[in-house]
């Protein structure tokens, strides 16, 4: 320390410890070698008349550690067995750990019948 002022170490030390805390967030970053699938899960957020139809609002939550892209959406509508109607929707991506929103246009009044809303496919960015 001869010959440095003590300010000028501080700041290194200070600066030493925000490089090293940068690189271990960014370590802790980056996926693994799981090959553990996406866990893609979709919920109706709600559902609304507009002027194409009934919108069917969602969200697909990714609670797996791997990214999905153009996650395929469908939904139906149905009365009993019988299938009314069906809408398909891409999403361009579901990042690890989060949740993408998008909508399913139906020209029937989803509230007279069974929605379902599901997964359907996804590709490995």
């Amino acid at each position: 320390m001869a010959g440095k002022p003590a300010l000028e170490w501080a700041c290194a030390t200070v600066g030493a410890v925000l490089v090293a805390a940068t690189f271990a967030i960014v370590a802790a970053q980056i996926p693994g070698d799981d090959d553990a699938p996406p866990a893609l899960r979709v919920e109706v957020l709600d559902v609304s008349p507009g002027p194409a139809g009934y919108l069917a609002r969602f969200a697909v939550t990714n609670a797996s550690k791997a990214t999905a892209a153009a996650v395929e959406i469908e939904g139906q509508l149905r009365d009993g067995e019988r299938t009314v109607e069906t809408s398909r929707v891409r999403l361009d991506y579901a990042p690890r750990g989060s949740t993408a929103r998008g909508g399913l246009w139906f020209r029937e009044d989803p509230s007279r019948l069974t929605l379902t809303v599901r997964t359907t496919g996804y590709s490995a960015p």
